[in-house]
């Protein structure tokens, strides 16, 4: 059996949501190769296309993520899918998930223009589409078409923008069965099923066959319509009567039946997307839909709320230093500390105490009194250290002291004592 040949048992074989016309013309593509004919460049071209970092097809524009699904749609990746412009499900998924996974990206764009293909791994990705909503914005554009499979992945985007000669719809699944009663009857052949396995081989040319084989196309068919009507936010029965009811709605018709939001143009659409992220970048974005890619925008305190909560601090600690026990009774000493320097007001209180405890023995010229002296217990604290410092002038002399010479050495020794506490 021939390589092409392969291909077109596997292809009448398969379960498709695709147009008729277009399975004839992917025919004709593996016929044309076989024969050594190359059907177009632009084919070739665009599957060689790998633009966005670890990714296998995808490009990027500005931050925008664009997949392309383009032609007849398969599940796996393969010579076929390479040879005839086709797109795979298992690339476009794992395409997809590197451009969420791009911090780049902000946006991505569904490039749509396809018949359809292979229902086998349409589902899986249009529920990953879904799935992806409210992580990145997600736009479908289709231009040209959006048929069948193209149009179960298109409708799960956040938004669906058509042009005008657009076509989408064909919502269905088409299982192409072989009746080979006759040609097994030529070559002698008589198939035996087991009987309880009646459901094996159905035959197409019984009633009973053909119940059985509408009943399994009927039951792909209710899982398209249950998603279709689930991306897209209306009732089953909807989709059923208003999309189309397996046929083609065109452009603004689409639109009005609730299959797409809006009419546009491809480059209007990325620009609106482009300036969207943009924004979305550096202000907080709404939450009532489901292409908001976050709750809010986090943003640093302002300039005046930075201001503010240093004007406190600085306050709150010069309050702390003077508002202290020994504060207010080294008033002079607290002020220089409060406002001459930056140590914070634990530190400060620290000082005035080091200072209450060593005021004696820091003036120059004043001995200590003995261990239990009424003088030296004054100097830790008590009344006769407020009554020091108004002799020495510390706090303004209320009685001035004895003698001019014995003045300037007092000064003298508390200039050295700042000069050591500052130094600390």
């Amino acid at each position: 059996m021939t390589f092409h040949s392969s291909i077109l048992n596997f292809s009448a074989s398969q379960g498709w949501a695709m147009l008729p016309e277009r399975a004839d013309e992917l025919a004709s593509i593996v016929l044309d190769h076989a024969a050594g004919i190359e059907k177009s460049p632009e084919v070739l071209e665009a599957y060689r296309s790998r633009t966005a970092e670890k990714s296998e097809r995808a490009n990027v524009r500005d931050g925008v993520g664009i997949l392309r699904v383009e032609g007849p749609l398969f599940k796996k990746a393969n010579l076929f899918v390479e040879i005839s412009g086709a797109t795979s499900y298992e690339i476009l998924r794992r395409d997809l998930q590197a451009l969420l996974d791009d911090t780049a990206i902000h946006s991505i764009l569904l490039l749509v223009d396809s018949p359809g293909g292979e229902a086998n791994g349409c589902d899986e990705l249009a529920s990953a589409i879904f799935a992806a909503r409210g992580k990145k914005p997600i736009t479908a554009y289709v231009s040209g078409m959006a048929a069948s499979g193209g149009y179960w992945i298109a409708s799960a985007a956040d938004r669906v923008v058509v042009s005008d000669l657009a076509l989408l719809g064909s919502i269905g699944v088409v299982l192409g069965v072989q009746d080979r009663s006759q040609a097994d009857a030529k070559r002698g052949m008589v198939e035996f099923v087991s009987s309880k396995s009646p459901g094996k081989r159905p035959n197409p040319s019984t009633d009973a066959g053909r119940d059985r084989i509408q009943s399994m196309v009927d039951d792909l068919a209710d899982v398209f319509i249950a998603a279709v009507a689930k991306h897209r936010g209306v009732s089953p029965e909807k989709v059923v009567s208003d999309f189309g009811e397996g046929g083609m709605k065109v452009g603004a018709n689409a639109v009005a039946a609730g299959m797409a939001d809006e009419l546009g143009q491809l480059e209007s659409t990325i620009q609106s997307i482009i300036s969207s992220g943009r924004k979305s970048r550096f202000q907080p974005r709404s939450t009532g839909g489901s292409i908001s890619m976050s709750d809010k925008t986090e943003t640093g305190p302002t300039a005046e709320e930075i201001a503010e909560k240093a004007a406190a601090d600085a306050q709150t600690r010069i309050s702390a230093i003077i508002g202290s026990d020994l504060g207010g009774k080294m008033r002079p000493l607290a002020e220089h500390l409060a406002f001459k320097t930056k140590i914070s007001a634990d530190d400060c209180k620290g000082i005035l105490e080091a200072a209450d405890k060593s005021y004696p023995i820091a003036v120059e010229g004043i001995e200590p009194e003995g261990e239990g002296s009424e003088t030296n217990a004054g100097a830790k604290g008590g009344q006769n250290y407020l009554d020091r410092k108004r002799t020495t002038g510390a706090l303004g002399a209320v009685d001035p002291p004895a003698g001019q010479e014995e003045q300037q050495k007092v000064k003298a020794g508390w200039g050295k004592a700042f000069g050591r506490i500052n130094a600390a």
